[in-house]
């Protein structure tokens, strides 16, 4: 695996970044402190924003290895943390993370955990090159399985009285998403081949001056070629990269476009049918037509010869 850290990622409507101390009182008051958020997880509801200072503190500290992931889940239009989505456990020696998530009450049910969760799926198929993206929820909290669902992770069994958590001693349902499973849908791929590579990705990166850019990893970069049958040089691999990456930035672009009451066209421009049936009304008014012409032959006018006097 090449582990990368917490770093920046971006959806249509999220940021995901490392937290700052300062992120604290959100923390608190958008999350951690609701007993109706921390009611199925392994950690109490906070306090204090002290508490939470020190969590971050915490978290802070550990920001510097690549084996930590930990991310804010910050709302752009709200410019604050409203919760937080991370790796609770990294497993080298079965190439796997664990991901565990929460997010504020008010924030529920409007799709903001699911697109979470689909970035940091992403990012560890495609960019950290993970064999296997796990999570489970207390079966008492089955709106939980419904998010890791929707980012397209797999239902693979209950563990009975497998896990702990303020609730006591649960049951543990399991979803899972594998590296391996796209490429095993594409045709030319071996077995040993398909375990080998992960599925084709783009991921978000924050760059320095504050944009959002798609970055295309040499692993999806690998996959797109064998899709089209291609054998690509180094060089080719690095050109189409850049050409792939800066197409997905300029649809970001067009997507920014406001359409609203836009009526959806087929094309670009108003279409309609030039063609007609033909239909014959009233004689085809040879006569007339002819009325004024200086010669007439067989029915029809004579031109003077213009080529091969």
């Amino acid at each position: 695996m090449n582990h990368l850290g917490t770093i920046e990622l971006a959806t249509e409507r999220l940021t995901l970044r490392r937290f700052e101390i300062e992120d604290a009182e959100n923390m608190y008051y958008n999350w951690a402190s609701d007993p109706e958020v921390t009611k199925y997880l392994t950690w109490p509801a906070h306090s204090s924003v002290e508490v939470s200072e020190a969590v971050l503190r915490d978290w802070a500290s550990q920001y510097d290895s690549k084996e930590f992931y930990q991310w804010a889940i910050e709302l752009n239009d709200l410019e604050q943390p409203i919760g937080s989505i991370g790796a609770v456990k990294v497993n080298n020696d079965t190439e796997s993370v664990t991901i565990g998530y929460c997010i504020g009450k008010e924030f529920w049910n409007k799709g903001y955990t699911t697109e979470a969760l689909t970035a940091v799926i992403r990012f560890f198929l495609g960019e950290v090159g993970v064999g296997r993206v796990e999570a489970y929820h207390d079966s008492n909290n089955p709106n939980s399985g419904k998010v890791m669902a929707a980012a397209g992770m797999e239902y693979e069994g209950t563990l009975r009285r497998a896990d702990r958590n303020n609730q006591g001693i649960v049951d543990a349902v399991y979803y899972a998403k594998l590296r391996s499973a796209a490429l095993d849908e594409a045709d030319g791929y071996d077995e040993a081949e398909a375990e080998a590579k992960p599925a084709a990705t783009a991921t978000k990166v924050i760059g320095e001056d504050g944009i959002a850019r798609n970055v295309i990893s040499d692993e999806t970069m690998e996959y797109v070629g064998i899709l089209a049958k291609l054998e690509l040089s180094p060089e080719e691999a690095e050109a189409a990269k850049k050409d792939m990456a800066d197409m997905l930035d300029y649809i970001d672009l067009l997507n920014e476009l406001d359409t609203t009451g836009i009526e959806p066209m087929s094309h670009v421009f108003p279409v309609s049918n030039v063609f007609r049936e033909d239909v014959v009304t009233n004689g085809d008014g040879s006569e007339a037509t002819l009325k004024n012409a200086p010669v007439k032959k067989d029915g029809g006018f004579k031109v003077p010869k213009t080529i091969g006097e």
